[in-house]
């Protein structure tokens, strides 16, 4: 074969397996678009609850954020203390990001006054604005948790929610849209899922091209 029909042969082959390259690595790129989160039910309990500072905080208020709600007691020995320092990670993600509030609910209001609970959010470096905890009528607060949010494995007797006797305790960290859509539930004592949490909520906010 002569040197130049060789080269041109070379060429081609040289040609070709670099389109061929190229259309392998944009392939590769393009990522197929993730299906959206699920939607597990609304948030249409309304509230109207006192945070730590004694300030008044009602799910109106909460229109348009992305929300994290979770549902802890001050006193707990256990899993609470877990949770509020995993929620820390999310708060420091988030601490710059306006949409996007941490709602924690006392399930023993009768403890946690709001002077009890600005103590007890200290411990965690809450940041005033971004991480609520909510202190108030307990029959709200139950009411909320079972019927919105679907927590209460054992549900008491009507007669008895949100009673002396009625106790909700859940290690759930719940997801929230700016519509009041339940997006998603997450075990906030584990780590893996405190970190699908936070990734989920970056995809809540991009939704409709919003952040």
């Amino acid at each position: 074969m002569r040197p130049t029909r060789l080269l041109m042969v070379f060429s081609w082959l040289l040609l070709t397996a670099s389109v061929a390259f190229f259309i392998y690595a944009l392939t590769r790129a393009v990522k197929p678009a993730e299906e959206p989160l699920s939607v597990y039910g609304t948030v249409s309990d309304s509230f109207r609850l006192t945070n730590q500072w004694g300030e008044t905080v009602s799910l109106d208020d909460l229109k348009g954020k992305v929300w994290i709600a979770y549902f802890f007691f001050s006193t707990c020995p256990s899993i609470c203390p877990v949770m509020n320092r995993n929620m820390t990670d999310v708060q420091l993600e988030f601490a710059k990001n306006p949409n996007v509030v941490i709602v924690g609910f006392t399930v023993d209001p009768k403890t946690d006054t709001p002077e009890v609970l600005r103590r007890y959010g200290e411990k965690w470096g809450v940041q005033r604005g971004k991480w609520h905890y909510l202190t108030g009528d307990k029959e709200v607060i139950y009411r909320v948790a079972r019927n919105s949010f679907k927590l209460g494995v054992s549900p008491a007797p009507p007669e008895q929610q949100g009673g002396e006797h009625d106790f909700i305790h859940s290690e759930k960290f719940v997801l929230v849209d700016r519509k009041g859509q339940i997006r998603g539930y997450y075990n906030g004592v584990d780590k893996n899922e405190v970190q699908r949490l936070m990734q989920d909520v970056y995809r809540v906010l991009q939704e409709n091209g919003a952040q």
